[in-house]
């Protein structure tokens, strides 16, 4: 597909949709090259099949050439940002434990534990990040997860996050900050 009509698919002008075809181009070239492909923090992927003369094949490694690159660098920024956002968070509630403690009973007395501040880290799948936190500290640990997440690094386009909220995974609000 020409430029133009990979803009018209991606939603951007014709230009940077030919530096997106050119970026894709010059990957597959370079993992040709070398043998292998790195992520934006240096991680490495050999791909063989790269030079294999079986057209299948070789296309198969072409595509993981790309992937790689794109997903893997995704999942460069994830980290970083998840380890900002520690570190932030720790700096904002410094009492707050490191992990979530549920209360547990002790020869079948209940025990409560007293209300904690701060955020507490539970999943990370893909590029989305899952906090706990209790609603008085919901907009301040949204401003660090957000504002840590778009500044991880330092890219030629602006990196966007998007806050959802809610009481389970399953009822999420989008959320502007």
């Amino acid at each position: 597909m020409g430029a133009k009509s990979l803009g018209e698919q991606m939603g951007v002008d014709e230009n940077d949709a030919a530096w997106i075809q050119s970026f894709l181009r010059d990957t597959v070239k370079s993992c040709v090259k070398k043998g292998y492909v790195q992520t934006l923090l240096g991680y490495r992927r050999y791909l063989p099949g790269i030079t294999n003369t079986n057209t299948y094949a070789r296309a198969h490694a072409e595509r993981q050439a790309v992937t790689t690159t794109v997903q893997g660098s995704a999942a460069d920024i994830v980290k970083l940002a998840t380890v900002n956002i520690q570190q932030r968070l720790q700096e904002t509630f410094p009492t707050a434990p490191m992990s979530h403690q549920h209360p547990h009973s002790h020869r079948g007395r209940s025990r409560t534990w007293p209300r904690v501040r701060g955020a507490y880290f539970i999943l990370q799948l893909h590029d989305k990040l899952i906090y706990e936190t209790t609603e008085e500290d919901l907009i301040r640990v949204a401003q660090i997860v957000k504002r840590e997440m778009e500044s991880a690094v330092k890219l030629y386009v602006k990196l966007r996050a998007k806050v959802k909220v809610g009481p389970s995974w399953g009822d999420l609000q989008d959320m502007e900050i």
